[in-house]
């Protein structure tokens, strides 16, 4: 029993003609007639009898009327209720962050979604890339901003923004100017297992290897360091813009194209989507393409227009 063919009748049954119905729904009469006919043959019953100028109810065509008429209002209601959670989203969703993006990204994300979408519940967890890819298969977080270098065919990423690694020292500390790969290679850095396992897959292929002085994973810590003058360090440009802009830091260009990674939204190639969850991708997409249009992701400005979220895609090939 088709929901078109109970439309159709309650039509009829309501117009009490089959020639009106059929002018009312823009439709030809014997296709009409037809749609009737099935579903008599389903039921074996009569559902209509002449009358007069028209058709009426036979005592068959009362009940599934009746019948009808509820199941077309709940199909509509069930319509209704799908779009509005589409506008307006709602439930509980996780979203992990690389440590060096949190205080970046995370402010505006979060004063974002209680105005653009109240009703979702965002918990934020941050971790290094490599725990992130085991939290997105593994089902603990929705959906995970991080540097796009995943070989797994169980994550789908999708590329938001390149940012450029740079050499954090104190103002002074060296001159003005790219550095080169002979000078990274003897420059003692302070360095965490998660940014230096990233960067040897960045720098795989330019000869360089990293002087590793000070194991150190806490992020904040390290631009202290850098900042106090204890040492130097390779870490994403928008996590030291502040300090730079006041003079505390200095960014350094490592060769003269540069070193950039790429930050993607990843999630389970295997989960299926929700309203909640592509609010929250949306969000993040339009924060992140801002904080690259005003240059806090490199060191010099783009020589072309940053380019805005691309559609989620299957990544298995490392990015860099």
């Amino acid at each position: 029993m088709e929901l078109r063919s109970l439309y159709y009748f309650v039509r009829i049954a309501e117009l009490g003609s089959i020639t009106r119905a059929a002018a009312h729904l823009q439709i030809a009469q014997p296709a009409l007639t037809r749609h009737v006919q099935r579903l008599e043959s389903e039921l074996d019953a009569a559902l209509f009898t002449r009358a007069n100028r028209g058709v009426r109810l036979t005592e068959a065509g009362q009940k599934l009327f009746d019948s009808a008429q509820r199941i077309l209002r709940d199909v509509e209601r069930a319509g209704d209720e799908i779009r509005a959670h589409k506008a307006h989203p709602s439930g509980k969703i996780i979203l992990g962050v690389t440590p060096p993006l949190c205080p970046v990204v995370v402010p505006e994300l979060f004063a974002r979604m209680r105005a653009q979408y109240p009703l979702v519940e965002l918990k934020v967890l941050h971790a290094g890339t490599a725990r992130l890819e085991e939290f997105i298969v593994a089902g603990l977080v929705d959906l995970a901003l991080m540097t796009m270098i995943s070989r797994s065919r169980l994550i789908t990423l999708a590329r938001l923004a390149e940012e450029e690694m740079v050499l954090a020292t104190r103002p002074g500390a060296r001159p003005p100017g790219p550095v080169a790969v002979e000078e990274l290679n003897r420059t003692p850095l302070i360095l965490g297992d998660g940014m230096r396992a990233a960067l040897e897959v960045l720098l795989a292929g330019r000869g360089v290897t990293l002087r590793v002085d000070t194991e150190l994973d806490d992020h904040e810590t390290i631009r202290l360091m850098v900042q106090q003058g204890v040492g130097a360090s390779v870490l994403p440009h928008s996590s030291l813009y502040r300090e730079c802009a006041r003079g505390l830091v200095e960014a350094h260009r490592i060769t003269a194209a540069g070193v950039f990674r790429s930050l993607a939204l990843g999630v389970a190639a295997s989960r299926a989507p929700s309203a909640a969850r592509e609010a929250v991708a949306e969000v993040v997409g339009a924060v992140v393409t801002e904080i690259e249009a005003a240059g806090r992701f490199r060191t010099q400005p783009p020589t072309a227009e940053p380019r805005g979220r691309a559609p989620l895609r299957r990544q298995a090939r490392v990015e860099a």
